[in-house]
C-alpha cells in the first residue's frame, strides 16, 4: 500500500446533519487534534447519500479502501453496524454506525486498517454521514458508539483507545441539539488545566474523562518522574459544556494520591 500517516481521521460535517463549532474572537484557537500526528483535524467537504443506509455503508467502504491506497484500493468489509440507542432523545433515534475492516486480506478477517463512520437518517432515503475515520488497529482500537445523558445534554461517543505506554482515549464526541449532532471539543480544556495546576506539576499522560458525570481525573507528574510512576498526586475536575466545548467548572488537587493507592 502507499505510505500514509500512522493515524488518519476524517470528520465529515454535513450542514443538514451536523453543525460545526466556530471559535469566537475572544477564545483561543482550539479544536480536535489527531492523537498520533498532533495536527488539527480538518473537515473535508460534506457528503450525503440518497440511496438509503445500505448504499451509504457500501459507498463508505469503497471510500475507505481508496483512502488506504488510491492506486490499488484493497478489500473492505463492514464488520459491525446498527442503530445507536438514542437514550430517549427525539430525532437522535435515527443515528447509525458502521465499523470496517480494510486491507488486502480483509475478506478473511485480517484488518490492516480499521474504519468507522456515523450516519444520521433524515428520512425519505436521505442519509448524512457526519464522521468517517480510518486508523491503524495496531495503535488504535475503535468500539461501537453509545448515546447517553451528560448533564442536560444528549451525547454521542465513539470510543477510540490509543495503545502504548501513554495509553489514552481519542474518542469522537458529539452533542444533539436542534435535530443535529454537533462535534464537542473535549480537549481544549486540558490546556487550561495545565495553567491551573500548582507550580512544578503537570499532566503527562492521558486524562480519564467521564462524559456521563462530566468529570475527569488525571495523575500529576513532577519533572523528575518516570512515565510509569507519577508522584505529584492527582487532580479531579468538574466540567460543563459551554457552546461546542467542555470547560473547567472546578478542580481539586490531592498531592498525597498515588496510582498504587
Amino acid at each position: 500500500m502507499t505510505s500514509r500517516p500512522r493515524a488518519l481521521i476524517l470528520t465529515l460535517l454535513i450542514a443538514s446533519g451536523l453543525s460545526a463549532g466556530i471559535a469566537r474572537a475572544d477564545e483561543p484557537a482550539c479544536g480536535p487534534i489527531d492523537a498520533v500526528t498532533g495536527q488539527p483535524v480538518t473537515d473535508p467537504p460534506a457528503v450525503a447519500f440518497t440511496g438509503g443506509l445500505d448504499a451509504a455503508l457500501a459507498q463508505t467502504c469503497r471510500e475507505l479502501a481508496t483512502l488506504a491506497d488510491d492506486a490499488n484500493p484493497p478489500a473492505c468489509r463492514v464488520t459491525e453496524s446498527g442503530a445507536v440507542d438514542a437514550a430517549g432523545a427525539t430525532g437522535a433515534s435515527q443515528t447509525h454506525y458502521a465499523l470496517y475492516c480494510v486491507g488486502p486480506e480483509a475478506a478473511s478477517g485480517a484488518c490492516e486498517l480499521k474504519g468507522a463512520a456515523l450516519f444520521l437518517d433524515q428520512g425519505a432515503g436521505r442519509i448524512s454521514r457526519f464522521l468517517m475515520r480510518l486508523d491503524d488497529p495496531g495503535e488504535m482500537d475503535i468500539s461501537a458508539p453509545s448515546i447517553g445523558r451528560a448533564g442536560p445534554d444528549t451525547m454521542l461517543e465513539l470510543p477510540v483507545s490509543v495503545s502504548g505506554t501513554g495509553a489514552f482515549s481519542d474518542d469522537d464526541v458529539f452533542f444533539f441539539q436542534q435535530d443535529r449532532w454537533t462535534r464537542l471539543d473535549t480537549q481544549c480544556w486540558e490546556s487550561d488545566l495545565q495553567k491551573r495546576l500548582p507550580a512544578g506539576l503537570s499532566v503527562d499522560k492521558g486524562v480519564n474523562l467521564n462524559l456521563v458525570g462530566l468529570t475527569a481525573q488525571a495523575w500529576l507528574y513532577r519533572k523528575q518522574d518516570a512515565n510509569c510512576c507519577p508522584t505529584g498526586g492527582s487532580v479531579d475536575v468538574n466540567l460543563k459544556r459551554a457552546g461546542d466545548r467542555l470547560v473547567i467548572e472546578s478542580l481539586q488537587v490531592d498531592r498525597k494520591a498515588r496510582p498504587d493507592g
